[in-house]
């Protein structure tokens, strides 16, 4: 039952973060999805660095999945990244796809890798 709660409840604030996020951005008025890249990049090292500290302080799988699946998982969104890239190319903007691709999947790999490098790390006192 905890399970469930935390995702739910994680779920909510996630996609309450997404949406605000993404109206500070529109609000910007780049036709560019940098709302979109931004907040992908940031689920990327948080997921990471959440994962780096459930393996070193054995956190509870309810608060795991909770932040994990609930929080993280509805803030980040694979499927508005992929409507940003066929919208882009639809529009002949190749190059700016291209860029976004790539910013997304390295950022997104590499921010993954150091959010769990940084949570792992004991020479930075975690």
């Amino acid at each position: 039952m905890y399970m469930y709660l935390a995702v739910g409840i994680g779920g909510i604030i996630g996609a309450l973060l997404r949406y605000f996020i993404h109206l500070w951005f529109m609000n910007l008025g780049s036709s560019y999805p940098a709302g979109t890249l931004c907040i992908n990049l940031i689920g990327c090292f948080a997921l990471g660095y959440l994962q780096g500290m459930a393996k070193v302080y054995s956190l509870p799988g309810w608060l795991v999945t909770g932040v994990g699946t609930g929080i993280i998982g509805a803030f980040t969104t694979f499927s508005t990244f992929s409507m940003d890239v066929t919208q882009l190319i639809k529009e002949g903007f190749i190059i700016p796809a291209c860029t976004y691709i790539l910013a997304s999947s390295i950022g997104g790999y590499f921010l993954a890798y150091a959010g769990f490098s940084l949570s792992t790390n004991k020479k930075l006192g975690v």
